[in-house]
């Protein structure tokens, strides 16, 4: 028998050749291709802070707040971001600082780690720095605590109160290094998102996540990938945002990642090159299609080190399933650090024998009121708003989790013998899916990033009681 060429990765495998090629409704989803306005990064970043945009050029910039003895404060990415960004634009960032007379003491990197466990050492050397730099400055690196140090400056009008790192409010300029993303509910991270949540306190991040919920959908309509436009999460941490630069002088540097490449580079005003990046990300993160997917395969490739993270493929995926429950989820995660999130076990495990409405219901109440949210907490009703679309076991997993961990999560593990093994479990689950849902030649759609919008103009949907 012969098969489409489909190749996704089980962790760093890459497994191909599993859908046979009889079967003739099957799209690979991919954005179409996409080539920078630029070929040399460094001489397109040069040119971003001599032409930035709604702000002086950067050199000026500096020239007007810095003293000797004052604090130039550059905002980072914790280790949970990929920080390709970050490692390309801190040599050329410091060297250029140097060259106009800013004292090496006097410049600091602080890791928005919002409310996240700090990172290591090993960490940052690895995760977020690079080599080079670290070795340069890391005893110029500070971290954020969302516990400690922080100051309280008023409220938003939302009444979220806005605690910010005092280190960064000390600073006579503030330079956030941005990696501008879609977001599963806060629409669009990066810019806005380094300072809530990135250095604001506990206090802040309580208040303003749990604006995302909703009792019956899970999350409030406007609350949804790619989406900022009536999301009151994104529009609350821009209204932080808006306090903290009219107190103080900011920079931002923003870019796009795309597949582990810079493909965008933008700087000047925090807001400015917040919406700035809304139009390339749409140009590189949405793929429409007319039907919605009878089984959608997804992988999330080496990132799928535990089931907190690797949710985001399914996340993905459910954008692109038919959502009338007769629909299969297909995710490749083989989760060798387990389900990764204490918050997210702990959830699920108390709301195990519950009906999936009750249980989306229980799981906000009891765990996403502003004061009992923390992070890890919106994963139980993101995944209980997709399991009103997609039936329970419907999401089936390839993954070293054992069947009775995922039967928590109302999803069904398949385990493969090695990781070469997955191709056999997943022309399994191929066949099985025409076998149980009676449809010879279903609609199949492949996803190897599960970074794109997948936005569906005839969605099926199961009528709503």
């Amino acid at each position: 028998m012969s098969y489409h060429k489909t190749p996704l990765k089980y962790g760093s495998v890459v497994i191909d050749e599993f859908i046979p090629s009889n079967l003739t409704d099957v799209t690979v989803l991919k954005i179409g291709e996409f080539k920078p306005d630029f070929d040399d990064f460094i001489v397109k970043l040069n040119e971003a802070l001599d032409n930035p945009i709604d702000s002086r050029p950067f050199d000026e910039l500096v020239r007007e707040v810095y003293e000797k003895g004052n604090t130039i404060m550059i905002i980072v990415d914790d280790n949970t971001r990929p920080n390709v960004h970050t490692r390309a634009i801190l040599p050329v960032l410091m060297e250029r600082l140097l060259s106009l007379g800013v004292e090496r003491d006097d410049i600091k990197i602080i890791i928005a780690s919002g409310s996240h466990k700090p990172p290591n050492q090993d960490q940052i050397q690895s995760k977020i720095l690079g080599d080079e730099i670290y070795e340069r400055w890391k005893d110029n690196v500070l971290i954020h605590s969302c516990d400690e140090g922080n100051i309280e400056f008023g409220t938003t009008s939302m009444g979220s109160p806005i605690h910010i790192d005092k280190r960064v409010l000390d600073a006579s300029l503030i330079i956030p290094l941005s990696d501008s993303e879609y977001h599963y509910f806060a629409g669009q991270a990066g810019t806005v998102k380094l300072f809530c949540p990135g250095v604001a306190g506990r206090e802040t991040i309580r208040v303003n996540h749990p604006r995302m919920f909703d009792l019956e959908k899970g999350f409030v309509e406007g609350c949804r990938l790619g989406n900022t436009d009536g999301n009151p999460v994104i529009q609350d941490m821009i209204e932080i945002a808006k306090r903290v630069k009219k107190d103080l002088p900011m920079f931002c540097i923003d870019t796009i990642v795309h597949h582990g490449d810079i493909v965008y580079v933008q700087a000047g005003d925090l807001i400015a090159c917040h919406e700035a990046a809304k139009e390339p990300l749409k140009e590189l993160r949405v793929v429409e299609v007319e039907e919605p997917g009878d089984l959608v395969f997804v992988s999330v490739g080496e990132l799928g080190l535990n089931l907190y993270q690797a949710g985001k493929g399914v996340h993905a995926a459910w954008n692109a399933v038919r959502h009338d429950l007769k629909g299969w989820i297909v995710l490749l995660a083989p989760c060798e650090d387990g389900i990764g999130s204490a918050a997210y076990a702990e959830a699920m495990e108390a709301a195990k024998d519950m009906m999936v409405q009750d249980a989306l219901r229980f799981v906000i109440q009891t765990y996403g009121s502003e004061k009992t949210f923390k992070i890890g907490n919106q994963k139980p009703p993101d995944l209980f708003r997709i399991l009103l679309d997609v039936a329970e076991e419907s999401i089936k997993v390839v993954t070293q989790l054992t069947p009775e961990e995922l039967r928590i999560y109302r999803m069904e593990a398949c385990n493969p013998n090695t990781p070469e093994d997955s191709q056999r479990v997943l022309r399994e689950l191929v066949q099985r899916y025409i076998d149980e849902s009676g449809n010879p030649n279903p609609k199949i759609y492949v996803l190897d990033d599960p970074g794109l919008l997948i936005e569906v103009e005839k969605q099926k949907e199961i009528a709503r009681v």
